[in-house]
């Protein structure tokens, strides 16, 4: 009985036909076998039957399947253990050169080849900053509250509605964004640090925005900004402004540096200078006896742009004067006001 074994001699030739022959081997007819024994003239007969030979055949093809299979995931775990140490030992030593370069500031006498002891003391010196850290950013943090809450009662009371901070919030001209650093993954930033940091500069950029100072020195007031009865009509009429009466000096500055939209008479406001400043607001001076500028000049708190006067439909020298937030008019007083508190308490 022939089981067309590949040569021994020649390995590739199991690898050719290595398979073609198990398969062979696994289907191979069997049949019953008489194997004789001779002892001492004695004569045994001894018999194999084909269906053991079968079981015993395809348990030899099993083993071999699985030796092969178990060789073949050994290799490959072998390799991508291989491959995973290597990559392993390239992070290790970006970390490490990362560390010596970001704790060069720290005195934990290490050399360029880490011991143990060293790295335990890196570690260390690494826990203590990172303590640190924390605690100046929890203390940062505490303060940002109290600050903001500040800033929410002075913007309160600058009298601006949620549309027109709205209108100064989104009239910046702002730009540079780069790549999206995701601060949030940063355990040093997450929190209500960032919130209170951005909460901060926006009641910030609001308030540093707003006109800082009145027109004119010497002065009282003899209208409020709302309703009231119109001086010559007599009928209910808003009043978008206030009426400032000077004393002394009639000179008229502007309440932020800005730039002249408008010189010139102005329907009933009679001789008029609007500034247009920055984030959509602008001011307006009204009923001046004289204009010292010129449309599209720029202006600074140093800048004389009039004298108060009596032009218009106006029953006495005054000036009228106005803030406007996106073309909406505000209280001047509580702007003003608010803004002076908030500015003259950053510097």
């Amino acid at each position: 009985m022939s089981l067309g074994l590949p040569p021994h001699n020649s390995p590739l030739a199991w690898v050719r036909h290595g398979p073609s022959w198990l398969l062979s081997l696994w289907n191979h007819p069997f049949e019953d076998a008489r194997l004789i024994l001779e002892q001492n003239t004695d004569l045994r007969y001894l018999v194999v039957s084909a269906k053991f030979q079968r079981i015993a055949a395809r348990s030899f093809i099993s083993a071999v399947v699985l030796l092969f299979f178990s060789l073949l995931f050994l290799t490959i775990s072998a390799v991508y253990l291989k491959s995973t140490k290597v990559q392993l030992e390239h992070s290790h030593r970006q970390i490490y050169a990362a560390l010596l370069t970001s704790t060069s500031d720290l005195d934990v006498g290490v050399g360029p080849d880490l011991s143990a002891s060293d790295m335990l003391s890196l570690a260390q010196a690494i826990r203590e900053r990172d303590y640190e850290i924390r605690r100046i950013v929890t203390s940062v943090t505490g303060d940002l509250y109290l600050e903001n809450d500040s800033l929410d009662e002075h913007l309160a009371r600058s009298g601006l509605t949620e549309a027109a901070i709205d209108i100064i919030q989104n009239n910046a001209a702002i730009g540079g964004f780069g790549r999206d650093l995701d601060t949030l993954n940063d355990p040093l930033l997450k929190g209500s640090f960032t919130d209170q940091s951005a909460r901060n500069r926006d009641l910030k950029d609001v308030l540093m925005a707003l006109p800082v100072r009145y027109p004119v020195t010497d002065y009282y007031v003899s209208s409020r900004f709302g309703m009231r009865n119109h001086p010559i009509s007599g009928r209910p009429r808003f009043h978008a402004g206030v009426d400032l009466v000077t004393r002394t000096d009639d000179r008229v500055f502007p309440a932020k540096e800005g730039k002249v939209v408008l010189a010139r008479n102005y329907h009933t406001y009679g001789k008029t200078i609007i500034l247009r400043h920055e984030r959509g607001i602008e001011t307006l001076y009204a009923h001046l006896d004289e204009i010292y500028v010129q449309e599209g000049q720029e202006v600074d708190f140093d800048t004389p742009i009039g004298l108060v006067g009596n032009t218009g439909a106006s029953t006495g020298k005054h000036l009228h004067f106005e803030v406007t937030v996106g073309g909406f008019p505000v209280d001047p007083l509580k702007v003003i006001n608010t803004a002076q508190n908030v500015q003259q308490a950053q510097r």
